[in-house]
């Protein structure tokens, strides 16, 4: 069950800011028994805004939250599957002539590829881990996590089409460094291409996309 829309991101108000990324997963991480369930509530929550934007809603319902639910049980139980980044990468090759980080259309040849695991940080120079960026983001961006970047610097919420990408490499990077079922006290300790509190546990309502 994975959808690929593009939809540009969204500014974020002072409360959001304020009450939603780092302080909400402070509160709510020791309900989670491993990072793999972290994870999975984030994907669980991506779910839930693809459905509220299929069905033209502005705001979640009764409805959502039990997709959100069944979401998050499907992928704790292995039901549901989080694939590669084949399919993905195709959309990357057809749709080359705009930022995929401010949506600014460009010609090709003025993008940049940004390596979304810094390479400096382990990051692979392959196309699961590149998406091609104006040079202005490009700059802006640097080193810095990705979701970091968007709160701290843009203050604003992804594109979902970035939002999903970097969600599945730090899936597919978890998965196969065995992070999944690290208790979350541990995650702080390890060296990581991606910081892992700023993964989102709670999206904005579907009508910031509108």
């Amino acid at each position: 069950m994975e959808q690929y829309i593009i939809i540009f991101a969204a500014k974020l108000n002072k409360s959001d800011m304020t009450n939603n990324i780092l302080p909400e997963n402070k509160k709510r991480h020791l309900e989670f028994a491993n990072f793999g369930e972290y994870l999975f509530w984030s994907y669980a929550n991506l779910q839930m805004l693809f459905v509220a934007r299929k069905e033209n809603k502005t705001k979640y319902d009764r409805m959502c939250y039990m997709i959100r639910a069944k979401a998050f049980k499907a992928y704790k139980d292995g039901r549901w599957k989080i694939h590669n980044l084949f399919e993905f990468n195709i959309e990357k090759i057809r749709a080359n002539n705009y930022c995929w980080y401010c949506g600014k259309e460009m010609e090709p040849s003025k993008l940049t590829k940004d390596h979304v695991f810094p390479r400096i940080k382990g990051g692979k120079d392959c196309l699961d881990n590149i998406i091609m960026v104006c040079k202005t983001c490009n700059s802006s961006k640097g080193k810095m996590d990705l979701f970091e970047w968007y709160e701290e610097v843009r203050k604003e919420w992804p594109p979902i089409n970035v939002w999903v990408h970097y969600l599945k490499n730090i899936y597919l990077y978890s998965v196969e460094n065995g992070l999944m079922d690290k208790p979350l006290e541990e995650m702080d300790k390890l060296e990581l291409p991606f910081k892992w509190r700023y993964i989102p546990l709670d999206y904005p309502q579907p009508e910031v996309y509108i």
